[in-house]
């Protein structure tokens, strides 16, 4: 009788055809080469500033293609942005999970979900949680963008990622960040990111045509 693999089995065997394809097929080149530092700093209500530069040994580890990172405002506390690029992402060696990576780096992370964030341009799920170390505190949403489609789940975007390396297709995609500090309920928080993810979004999308 045929065994059900679990979640942990599916997620390995996931991992180990990812190695064989990476090392076996080459992904197809981006038709292009985004240009994320062209997203406007007016988006609708909010105001754009770009944000100090990453220490350089936070960027090693990232290991991204392009990183844009800027703070934009509505009038109230500013929602810190970051878009980390890759142009031909590898499952494990980039392509960082802020909900693996964080607990890594003494991280606490709590109340993840994922919700649906809504424009004239169509529906995506993007995923909040609350992180926190010691009296710091912040709500955070991320979600993946790639030419394809946007994703808010790692699965998801290994297996993905897997399929369009397979069929030849362009794997590059962006983990897009989004941070503000967390006062109490962070509701209001997540709220405030959900409606500038709505204007942040399709702006990505036009560089990733």
């Amino acid at each position: 009788m045929a065994q059900r693999i679990g979640r942990p089995g599916l997620v390995a065997a996931l991992l180990v055809a990812t190695w064989i394809v990476s090392r076996t097929t080459a992904p197809a080149a981006p038709p292009t080469v985004p240009d994320f530092e062209t997203i406007p700093f007016e988006l609708a209500e909010w105001s754009g500033a770009t944000a100090p530069p990453l220490d350089p040994e936070l960027a090693a580890t990232l290991g991204a293609d392009q990183y844009v990172h800027r703070y934009y405002s509505e009038g109230g506390a500013p929602v810190e942005m970051d878009i980390a690029y890759y142009g031909q992402p590898r499952v494990g060696s980039n392509m960082h999970s802020p909900l693996n990576c964080l607990p890594g780096t003494g991280w606490s992370v709590s109340g993840v979900r994922m919700i649906e964030v809504a424009s004239l341009a169509g529906t995506w799920p993007i995923r909040q949680m609350i992180v926190s170390r010691g009296d710091d505190r912040f709500a955070m949403t991320y979600w993946y963008q790639s030419r394809q489609r946007i994703i808010s789940e790692e699965l998801k975007a290994r297996m993905h990622l897997l399929g369009d390396a397979i069929r030849r297709r362009p794997t590059d995609a962006g983990v897009v960040r989004l941070l503000m500090p967390a006062d109490g309920a962070p509701s209001v928080q997540h709220a405030s990111m959900a409606r500038f993810a709505s204007e942040l979004i399709p702006e990505i999308a036009r560089r990733l045509r």
